[in-house]
């Protein structure tokens, strides 16, 4: 359950938004920590308290690697001995989007429950994307890297990816035409009060969006990583558990 938002950021530069929406049962994760990979490259995460790994990491080469879960009823989630927090520390120690691709198209992912991949970076010829999904049986390719950029939002939903779907076209009404950080974050905390459980700023009985992380990149400064956790039961973000104290 998660909603991804990217957008272009300056002449070459990208932000993502991704909001983590969680079991009100899991632990709180750990804020972000710049951590120095095997190979040498600096990278920044937060880190899933749970299972270990994380769900959107940015290294300081201006790239960023994530996933979200991906829930259609049709599809049966496979084997999941190994957390999806692990694929996006994969794909950031690798070279470029193509490498990360053919290194996805060459894993076997029968070990992960289903996900949408994604990956980002800043190039001399502009933002660059891939974006992929994992249906437990094939990985299938939906935004490759040479497509030409243009803002994106991804939503999913533990209920079911279909019913969040109403989350698409509200970013193109408040972010595409208009893709700034102020109309992103507009669209991050927005919430349906007759149908918070659909809500980009998501609140069920059972669930909440627990944090917003966002990556800037500008294609010359060092990257920077904002975290936000959001706290449970305030009736600002989370409606539903302030009414179950009541």
């Amino acid at each position: 359950m998660c909603t991804l938002s990217v957008i272009q950021f300056g002449d070459r530069g990208y932000r993502a938004v991704h909001s983590r929406d969680e079991q009100r049962s899991r632990g709180m994760a750990y804020p972000p920590a710049w951590r120095t990979l095997d190979s040498g490259l600096r990278v920044q995460y937060p880190t899933d308290s749970d299972a270990g790994g994380t769900w959107v990491v940015t290294s300081d080469q201006g790239v960023t690697a994530g996933v979200l879960n991906y829930n259609k009823p049709e599809k049966a989630n496979p084997n999941t001995s190994k957390s999806r927090g692990e694929i996006p520390l994969v794909l950031i120690d690798l070279p470029d989007l193509e490498t990360m691709l053919s290194t996805l198209q060459a894993m076997d992912l029968s070990y992960y429950a289903t996900f949408t991949g994604f990956a980002i970076e800043s190039a001399e010829s502009g933002v660059r994307m891939l974006v992929v999904q994992w249906d437990g049986t094939e990985l299938g390719v939906v935004r490759n890297p040479d497509d030409p950029f243009a803002p994106i939002a991804i939503a999913s939903s533990g209920l079911g990816d279909e019913f969040v779907q109403g989350r698409l076209p509200l970013f193109e009404e408040l972010v595409a035409g208009n893709p700034t950080a102020e109309s992103q974050d507009r669209y991050t905390m927005h919430r349906w009060d007759d149908c918070p459980e659909y809500s980009v700023l998501m609140s069920r009985k059972d669930a909440r969006t627990v944090s917003i992380t966002s990556v800037e990149v500008n294609g010359e400064d060092e990257p920077m990583m904002g975290y936000q956790e959001l706290p449970e039961n305030d009736p600002s973000c989370d409606p539903v558990g302030a009414g179950m104290l009541q």
